[in-house]
């Protein structure tokens, strides 16, 4: 009824057909196209071949179809129960990492306030040492030499710069405390905080007046506040009486 090409036919019959779309068709009346229905009847063969073939295969298995029904059934139980207890260990291992993160924390941080309190004993008990072997005031030096002075990873106190790079002395070796009161007693403002040598370039103007003695009501507890305000007093009071002065108020 249809041909791709009229090569097909024999050369006496190519009359009888005519050209439709990129194929040729015979021309009759009254003949239905049975093609549709072949290819059909084809598909519909094999779907029933492959379902006879799945029904031996099940046959072997020496199950009835309900048997089967439930295998299948228990085995999607199973599935879904072994999906439940996995999502509830992957619940449980994320509580596990998130208390273990904890954990790290708060170890990093009890590690960084006992690394604080051992960095202002090494540093405090150095740099006081430095200042009253200077004849200097450390409740007014102290938080300067802090401010330059850091402990690094081996537990060595060291003098450093703004930025917090280490300094060295002229001969590249590292700057000590001692170095850096010595520095601080010869600057024109620091220096007013040492005992003086009678020299105002080492940062004491020279004795006068009252200085070395008490000054009106002002006692030395007076002046013994932790606080920034107390440290501001005992700064003016010896700028303005001495260290001397300072030293010789009477104590309640």
């Amino acid at each position: 009824m249809n041909v791709d090409s009229l090569e097909a036919v024999d050369e006496p019959f190519r009359a009888l057909y005519e050209q439709d779309g990129e194929k040729f068709k015979l021309k009759v009346d009254g003949i239905e196209d049975t093609s549709g229905l072949k290819s059909a009847l084809q598909n519909e063969r094999k779907r029933a071949s492959d379902l006879e073939k799945k029904v031996k295969g099940w046959e072997k298995s020496g199950k009835s179809p309900d048997e089967i029904a439930a295998l299948i059934e228990a085995a999607e139980a199973r599935e879904l129960s072994e999906a439940e207890r996995k999502g509830e260990w992957d619940k449980l291992r994320a509580q596990m990492n998130d208390r273990h993160a904890a954990d790290l924390k708060a170890k990093d941080e009890t590690i960084g306030q006992m690394r604080k309190r051992l960095q202002a004993e090494l540093i405090d008990a150095k740099a006081v040492s430095a200042i009253a072997a200077a004849k200097g005031v450390p409740d007014l030096l102290l938080p300067h030499v802090q401010r330059f002075t850091k402990v690094d990873d081996e537990f060595n106190v060291v003098v450093v710069d703004a930025s917090g790079t280490q300094r060295v002395n002229g001969k590249g070796e590292p700057l000590s405390i001692a170095d850096l009161v010595e520095e601080m007693k010869a600057n024109e403002i620091f220096g007013r905080a040492f005992d003086g040598s009678g020299q105002s370039g080492s940062g004491m103007r020279p004795n006068s007046g009252d200085r070395g003695t008490p000054v009106g009501r002002t006692t030395w507890d007076d002046l013994q506040g932790k606080d920034a305000g107390s440290r501001k007093k005992r700064a003016a009071f010896i700028d303005e009486h001495g260290l001397a002065a300072y030293n010789a108020l009477p104590r309640k």
